[in-house]
Order: C-alpha cells, then structure tokens, then sequence
C-alpha cells in the first residue's frame, strides 16, 4: 500500500494561542446550586470547570503532549468506502521483532481514542504478557475521532 503516510500530530501555534485568548475571556456563570457540592447531577460544578481552565491556561504545556504522542509510530492511509467516500484514517502501527507475533486490531470505544494503546502496546509487541506470545498491534482513530476524517455522510 503505497499510499500509506506516516503522520506526526502538530498543533499550529496559532491554534493554541488563540485557545489561551478565548480561556482569558471565558465568563463563567454563577454558580447556583451548593459550590461544595461535588455531584455532576446539574452537570459540572462551575468551580471545577474554572480549575481546569486555570490549568490549561498556566499548567498545561501541549508541546510535552504532543512529543509523548508522536513517539508512536503514526501513519495516514486513504480508505474508499462505499456511498460515504474515502476517509483519511489515521492509524499507530508497531510491528513486533517477534517472527510468531499475530496481528492484533485495537479498537478504541467511545469516547475513547487511539491512544488508549500507548500503554500496553509495548508490552504486546514486545511479548511480555500472555505467556511470551508477542502481537503486530494496528490501533486506528475511527472515523469522526482522533486524526480520521469525518464523515459527511449518515447512515
């Protein structure tokens, strides 16, 4: 397949940039239920979501993210797909040095993400679990998640 790519997550700087400018002009509500009350039943307390825009604001550096992310082997492949077109699907691939390893599709849940593989798949290609049985581990974002496309089509 030659239309394989390999992929690298970079965020533009602008694009951060202007999320730490919409974080600084945020107007929280107030908060009209119990503030110590730590139940989401209302759905999340204000303070909690203030606490989180502080961090992403001063505490969170996406650039350390990003590099931990781009460790994995990344790739990009076009996939035709009947009455929907063809998705861009972003996919990790790390083959194992094991000549018995078996090939092993990961697929994330929802609201979940290629990079629940990230801390198990070394141990899988490597062999170390399940009696020394070593895996070629495929995780893919799917459609509408993560680095694939989106459809622009529904079902």
């Amino acid at each position: 397949m030659s239309d394989i790519k390999p992929y690298k997550i970079h965020v533009p700087d602008f694009r951060i940039d202007r999320l730490n400018q919409k974080l600084a002009l945020t107007d929280f509500p107030s908060q009209n239920y119990d503030p110590t009350s730590t139940s989401w039943k209302l759905g999340p307390p204000v303070n909690e979501i203030e606490r989180l825009a502080r961090v992403w604001q001063s505490g969170f550096d996406w650039r350390q993210v990003e590099a931990r992310i781009n460790q994995l082997p990344q790739f990009t492949v076009p996939i035709e797909t009947a009455g929907f077109g063809t998705f861009d699907v972003h996919f990790v691939h790390k083959e194992s040095i094991q000549a018995r390893a078996i090939p092993l599709l990961f697929l994330h849940g929802w609201p979940g993400s290629f990079y629940e593989v990230s801390k198990i798949i070394d141990p899988l290609v490597q062999g170390e679990s399940n009696e020394g049985q070593a895996f070629h581990v495929v995780a893919p974002s799917l459609i509408d998640f993560g680095f694939s496309s989106s459809s622009k089509v529904r079902a």
